[in-house]
């Protein structure tokens, strides 16, 4: 169950990306919280879509489609 959650953003990382937010707007003080806020978000978002990309790729392990099948024409 650890493996859950070894993507999930660690505090170092939303650190940096909050500190790449601050230098984007310009070192402007005084949004420390929203741009801490805003990081986690966007990190917490990365992932969640790459949780639903390995979704995907476990759909891809069942039974596979014969060339009939998954082309839709005739039989060759």
């Amino acid at each position: 169950m650890a493996d859950l959650y070894q993507d999930v953003p660690t505090r170092d990382q939303i650190q940096l990306r909050a500190y790449e937010l601050y230098l984007k707007r310009g070192g402007e003080d005084g949004r420390d919280v929203e741009d801490w806020l805003t990081a986690e978000a966007e990190l917490r978002n990365q992932h969640s879509s790459s949780i639903g990309r390995f979704d995907e790729r476990d759909d891809s392990q069942q039974k596979p489609r014969t060339l009939a099948a998954s082309s839709g024409s005739k039989n060759l």
